[in-house]
């Protein structure tokens, strides 16, 4: 917990001067409330009860300015009234500020911890977001982030001004009756004592409790996004039943951890029981002996509590900061992921050659490869076509050439020039891809297409949609370009989402086009005017296209066939026919199912 306790305090750097003003100000509030109980003392004892004045140096030169002046009624009791409307009055303007310093540096701390833990996710690497559960992610990123600013802006100073206040509160109330003193402060061992062994159990379940209320977002925003599937296949209830699960052992840790609560709080209560009885007898008793005034025994019984019973709400403090020590950690657990190497740095040569794979080597995982020393070359400016079975390493290559992954061996190298060496974020702006599962923002058909330009103009918008077959389907919907659609495209058909994938990626400056079965949607029409478009367009771009569809492969100038990592035929559509090898069994397959 130290090092989250460490991270917590990095938080904090460049608002630590409001934090530090209101820390001050909370302290002379402290210090403030305790001369109320003093006020109260010299009323009762010395202007009402006649008796000499007994009250610590630091109030002494006060009381002496209003006792010695004036007569009880016409001086002395206002007076005293006014200074307890001054006292409070004082203290209420002091809690203004002090909220209103401590506001001040908590929202600046939590923005620029949420702007970090954002940015921060952009930069790491793909495999990282593949492997991640973004419903854990997102609650990371908010409630964990929310954690920290509502223990700046209420618990931190909270825990110091308990701290503060038994410092204080005991310094105080020795120097008015060490009997009474010790009667209320051998109380303190015990609640010090309890706290912190329920301080490491409550850490611990909190720790759980988090971690199961992740997966439970995870769960939420995987039935949310994938919300076509569920309904499709009538999948509802057995959705319900999964969150149910899920949202039942989050409850069980939920309230395992309010029980541990609500017993710190118990025996708390108990303690404070304990030594209220304790003080009230003491007190009366030493009264009785005239060992202490009337007005020591009401002054330390407001004493008591501002002193005692705080440590009351040190159990809410203890939750809160158990909560944002597991938060800060697992806040620091996204930040401390490596972030992707190469964004920024690297080289830029044009993207124009020829695309080789030198003994290319490639595995998701260590114990096996996807990629076993491939090698091709794919011919600058011309469209090239993949075909394999699942598994066979057609996907990988378009996420291996805009470096989404890195290879475990071997190199791929663009006109020359090795991809590892290049910058990533210039080569992915160079490359264009269009994936079978297209993502689409919540925003404009005009802004997801224009999504690459500032600005995206509508003709350059228009243009790209009419290549891609989808500016008639647009025309017929009543706001046009400016249709907004649902989150993921929802509110499109699988086709329309990935033709506007396709005009997206036109619209680029792309050197090189990869359609990773993106045209799987469409029917086979459509597929052969985008192919018709796209040669058309895009004559001196190297264009790679992956289907199990042959009808979208056999026009490409070259033909690639994959199998366990490797190429088991090559050559065009004719060549490729010439022997009966697995494209022309794939050919005779699908021309058979057609008829």
């Amino acid at each position: 917990m130290s090092k989250n306790l460490k991270a917590f305090l990095r938080y904090t750097k460049g608002y630590r001067l409001p934090l530090i003003f209101s820390f001050v100000i909370m302290i002379a509030e402290m210090l403030v409330s305790f001369v109320s109980p003093l006020v109260m003392s010299v009323t009762i004892d010395t202007i009402l009860g006649g008796l000499p004045l007994d009250v610590p140096v630091y109030f002494e030169w006060y009381a002496r300015l209003i006792t010695e002046r004036g007569t009880v009624t016409g001086f002395q009791l206002p007076m005293m009234g006014l200074t307890m409307v001054a006292l409070t009055l004082v203290t209420g303007l002091m809690q203004f500020i002090r909220a209103w310093a401590n506001n001040s540096a908590s929202e600046g701390v939590v923005k620029r911890l949420r702007d970090r833990v954002y940015a921060h996710v952009q930069r790491l690497p793909f495999k990282w977001h593949a492997e991640a559960q973004t419903g854990d992610i997102i609650q990371r990123a908010t409630n964990d982030v929310e954690q920290v600013r509502r223990f700046l802006q209420n618990s931190a100073v909270e825990f110091l001004r308990i701290i503060l206040m038994l410092i204080v509160g005991i310094w105080v109330m020795f120097s008015m009756n060490v009997q009474m003193a010790l009667t209320i402060t051998v109380m303190l061992p015990p609640v010090a004592l309890v706290s912190v062994l329920f301080f490491n159990h409550i850490t611990k379940l909190t720790n759980e409790q988090e971690a199961v209320e992740g997966k439970l977002f995870s769960v939420i925003q995987e039935n949310l996004s994938g919300t076509r599937v569920v309904r499709a296949f009538g999948r509802q209830q057995f959705e319900m039943e999964k969150f149910d699960v899920q949202n039942e052992d989050n409850r069980a840790r939920l309230k395992k951890l309010n029980n541990a609560f609500a017993t710190l709080w118990s025996v708390l209560d108990v303690i404070m029981g304990v030594a209220m009885s304790l003080m009230l007898i003491v007190g009366v008793v030493l009264v009785v002996n005239a060992e202490m005034t009337v007005g020591q025994f009401a002054a330390f019984s407001l004493m008591f509590g501002l002193v005692l019973w705080p440590l009351r709400g040190f159990g809410r403090v203890i939750n809160t900061l158990s909560h944002t020590l597991v938060a800060v950690g697992r806040i620091e657990e996204v930040l401390n992921a490596q972030e992707e190497s190469g964004l920024d740095d690297g080289e830029t040569p044009t993207l124009t050659g020829d695309i080789e794979f030198i003994d290319a080597e490639f595995g998701y995982t260590d114990d096996s490869n996807v990629l076993k020393k491939l090698n091709m070359t794919i011919p600058a400016g011309k469209t090239v076509a993949f075909l394999g079975g699942t598994g066979s390493g057609k996907s990988t290559l378009a996420l291996l050439l805009p470096r989404l992954y890195d290879l475990n061996g071997g190199s791929i190298k663009i006109g020359g020039n090795d991809v590892s060496k290049i910058r990533k974020t210039y080569l992915r702006d160079k490359i264009g891809i269009v994936l079978q599962e297209p993502f689409l923002y919540s925003k404009t058909i005009r802004e997801n297409i224009g999504i690459k330009l500032k600005d995206p103009d509508l003709d350059v918008v228009q243009a790209a949609a009419i290549d891609a077959s989808i500016h008639d389907d647009i025309m017929t919907f009543a706001d046009g370009y400016e249709t907004v659609v649902g989150e993921r495209g929802v509110t499109l058909s699988g086709g329309q989402k990935q033709r506007v994938a396709i005009a997206r990626a036109l619209t680029g400056d792309s050197d090189i086009l990869i359609f990773d079965d993106s045209l799987s949607a469409v029917d086979t029409k459509t597929d052969a005017s985008i192919r018709a478009a796209l040669k058309k367009r895009r004559e001196n771009v190297t264009t790679l296209i992956i289907s199990h569809r042959v009808a979208t492969l056999m026009e490409a100038d070259k033909i690639f066939v994959l199998k366990d990592g490797v190429v088991a035929e090559q050559g065009s559509h004719d060549e490729l026919m010439e022997f009966s090898g697995i494209y022309r069994r794939t050919y005779d397959i699908q021309n058979a199912t057609a008829e």
